[in-house]
């Protein structure tokens, strides 16, 4: 069997490990030029059964490397208001039990032995169903690739699902988020709430601005493995109605962004401002805000999705550990003996409930 995965984040490396270790061929296409063509993700939480996918999938040295690289374990997560008077603990669930990690470390450290079967500046264009029920992708680099399944793991605007579900339920929320990391050098520990150095804390102002503040303190450097150095610091997400930040959002350089999250917050406490207006300039993301409904299953076809493909939903730290256990119920199924679309099936039916609880959930949690 050769399936072709749209998208070598997290849970498409994740696959392909899983099916290559069964004698079965995998290739990745990513849109990026490289690993870390762009800032995309900081601190990740990857939940207990995301933390499970990752054991039973990877290779051993791997999944160890990806341990050792794992954020210092550490507190809870918190709640406070903008003035950082008060700050309460919230309970959580036991499934959440998982590992914290630096998102771009451990892709490095999942994509490393998957090099050949990679392919980077290749994004998905579109698709065609073949007459001998096998699929043809056509890529951004002018290639296509045919082969038994594809897979679509390209997050919450991915190319696939457009094409796969035109009519897809998605709702991009009326609110805008800023991501951006800061060092976490002396200063910065001076200025950051105990809780987000432990744990993570989320800020609530009563109008709709909020902020996650979140350290990720490895536990060893990835240089130890072979991989670039990586230094402490602190992740943090300015959230505010669409209307603060105003028209242009997304055309914003990185300085601006950096500028108006630092603003944003001008009348919270001083502490706060002065976090993000130390952040890295080269870390600045701006987002949009979106969650989805279930959709109805058609026939099953040779063409299905992982993770925000599947089911984008609001960020509350449990989507890339959702997407993660998608990529290895996906595996099992496929390595299963069942008929290729009888597997893909199953799959989709079992995703489906768990996918879309998990929405329901990010819900609450953001809530």
């Amino acid at each position: 069997m050769r399936v072709l995965i749209i998208g070598a984040g997290l849970a498409g490396p994740c696959l392909a490990h899983a099916l290559r270790r069964h004698g079965h061929d995998a290739e990745l296409f990513e849109r990026d030029t490289a690993v870390d063509a762009r800032a995309q993700g900081y601190r990740i939480h990857i939940n207990g059964d995301g933390g499970t996918a990752l054991r039973k999938w990877l290779p051993p040295e791997a999944y160890e490397q990806a341990l050792a690289t794992s954020c210092k374990p550490g507190g809870g997560v918190s709640v406070t208001g903008p003035d950082l008077r008060k700050f309460t603990e919230i309970e959580l669930p036991p499934d959440v039990a998982g590992i914290t990690v630096d998102r771009l470390t451990l892709r490095r450290i999942m994509l490393r032995d998957l090099t050949e079967v990679t392919r980077f500046g290749a994004g998905f264009f579109r698709y065609e169903l073949l007459d001998d029920q096998t699929v043809r992708v056509f890529l951004t680099d002018g290639s296509t690739a045919e082969g038994d399944l594809l897979v679509a793991t390209d997050g919450a605007n991915s190319g696939v699902r457009r094409q796969l579900l035109p009519d897809f339920p998605v709702t991009v929320q009326d609110t805008q988020l800023i991501y951006g990391r800061t060092p976490l050098t002396a200063q910065a520990r001076r200025l950051t709430p105990a809780p987000a150095l432990e744990g993570f804390l989320g800020v609530l102002g009563p109008d709709g601005r909020r902020l996650a503040l979140a350290a990720q303190r490895f536990r060893q450097n990835p240089a130890d493995f072979g991989l670039p150095a990586a230094d402490d610091y602190l992740m943090w997400g300015v959230t505010a109605p669409a209307d603060v930040y105003g028209p242009g959002f997304f055309e914003l350089g990185a300085e601006d962004l950096l500028k108006l999250a630092a603003t944003t917050l001008a009348d919270w406490d001083p502490s706060l401002r002065a976090l993000i207006g130390l952040g890295d300039p080269d870390y600045l993301v701006p987002a949009s805000i979106q969650t989805s409904e279930r959709p109805k299953l058609g026939p099953p076809r040779p063409v299905t999705l992982v993770g925000d493909a599947a089911h984008p939903m609001v960020p509350a730290g449990i989507s890339a550990g959702v997407a993660v256990h998608d990529a290895g119920l996906l595996a099992s199924h496929l390595v299963s003996g069942a008929p290729l679309l009888e597997a893909v099936r199953s799959y989709e039916s079992e995703m489906l409930d768990y996918g879309f609880a998990a929405v329901a959930r990010s819900s609450r949690g953001y809530q």
